[in-house]
């Protein structure tokens, strides 16, 4: 029985392998887009669009100041 327990705790432990690594997505390229399909866009989706290009927007700004941005920097 002590034999037992003694491998319960003593046994090696094998390191945890994950097969599907988070990996870091580099921002996809941006497709040209006009002023007049982004400003037909909620805020939120404005936002969306320009953290998968790698630009960070602030909602609280007005929705025509997002779009220029967001079309400055496309």
């Amino acid at each position: 029985m002590f034999n037992w327990i003694k491998k319960l705790f003593t046994s090696p432990v094998e390191p945890l392998v994950l097969k599907d690594e988070v990996k870091e997505k580099a921002p996809a390229k941006a497709k040209k887009v006009t002023k007049a399909e982004l400003s037909k866009m909620t805020k939120v989706k404005l936002e969306e669009l320009g953290r998968d290009n790698g630009i960070e927007l602030d909602r609280r700004l007005t929705k025509a100041k997002l779009v220029a941005q967001l079309h400055k920097a496309l």
